[in-house]
């Protein structure tokens, strides 16, 4: 069985997550390629799709939204994305069978109520109407039992850059949900597209989900080692690039993707950088060589950088520009400065 090298994965990290050559794609094409992006913060996707789409702008994805081709929603890991529209169905379908599983095991009741609740959100409801028809404690019960027992989307403006959550309108998404089986093929798929090779663990960690709701069976797979002995599994024909191949710095938004797609993440995290939980805090990020070297913001059209390990690197600045002009358009001036 091959072995592949830390150096190895990290370069075709890179490559399928647009990260070297960037993209000429629409943003539900790219999204599609990627997964759904983390939206908790309102302008991370905008930042993720710059990073890796040639001539993107913020209208893009705002028409993208506005027009459905791309829904917000609550999906892996209970937290908000936004998810190319064709296949919202698939994730929301994996992710509701594993989190109804449990809830059956105790309410015998429960289908009937996603019936019921399934019909009330064919008309916009918001947060506040959700708790006054769903009774409890807290105010954050009746949300998460909404958004599992139904495919809920965010109706626009929310998505868009300036969202803010305020009075948000959630329906019902139209389209009927594929069996689990079928949905976590899809997912499957998807994951590896974007993040493989992987182990079985990584993907169950990244979704939110249990290993036993992927059957590893459905799909042809090929087996690789990493250096640490663990099996990893991936697509067939699918590249492998090779550990030298050259690797832009690339600005991140908010818990990008890549940080999040492994139970083990030192192809994307060096040691040294772990211990600072930038998975948690989502702090924007900064990649060198293809793994987290800092973190940025931007203010008033300066590039604010601060470094967690050597960032030397002969095209950070003008990738640091290229950033600051996306994030503060309207900037009199535009500088990149190590803090």
């Amino acid at each position: 069985m091959r072995v592949l090298t830390r150096q190895e994965l990290t370069a075709t990290l890179a490559h399928r997550q647009g990260l070297i050559t960037r993209w000429r794609a629409t943003p539900q094409e790219a999204i599609k390629r990627l997964t759904p992006l983390q939206g908790q913060e309102a302008r991370a996707p905008f930042v993720a799709l710059a990073a890796r789409v040639e001539g993107f702008t913020r209208e893009q994805l705002e028409r993208a939204i506005t027009d459905g081709h791309v829904v917000k929603s609550t999906l892996m890991r209970l937290t908000l994305h936004v998810a190319a529209a064709e296949d919202f169905p698939a994730y929301a379908a994996l992710l509701r069978h594993s989190r109804m599983r449990k809830w059956r095991a105790s309410d015998p009741a429960i289908d009937a109520e996603a019936d019921e609740l399934a019909r009330w959100f064919t008309t916009p409801r918001t947060n506040k109407d959700i708790r006054e028809k769903i009774g409890a404690p807290d105010l954050w019960t009746p949300i998460l039992r909404a958004r599992t027992l139904v495919p809920l989307v965010q109706l626009p403006p929310a998505g868009h850059w300036g969202d803010r959550g305020r009075d948000t309108l959630f329906v019902k998404d139209p389209r009927p949900l594929p069996t689990a089986e079928q949905a976590a093929k899809t997912v499957l798929t998807r994951y590896l597209q974007a993040f493989g090779p992987a182990q079985r663990r990584d993907i169950a960690a990244w979704a939110g989900t249990a290993q036993r709701d992927f059957d590893f069976h459905a799909l042809h797979l090929v087996h690789y080692r990493d250096e640490h002995g663990r099996e990893l599994i991936d697509l067939p024909d699918q590249p492998i690039l090779p550990a030298d191949t050259p690797l832009p710095p690339r600005f991140l938004g908010n818990w990008d993707q890549p940080l999040l797609a492994y139970k083990d993440r030192d192809r994307i995290l060096p040691a040294e950088v772990q211990p600072l939980q930038l998975t948690l805090s989502g702090d924007q990020t900064l990649t060198v060589d293809g793994r987290v070297a800092a973190s940025w913001r931007v203010e008033e059209g300066r590039m604010l950088i601060t470094p967690h390990t050597d960032i030397a690197h002969a095209d950070l600045r003008e990738e640091g520009l290229r950033t600051a002009r996306f994030v503060a358009p309207h900037a009199r001036a535009y500088d990149v400065v190590m803090e």
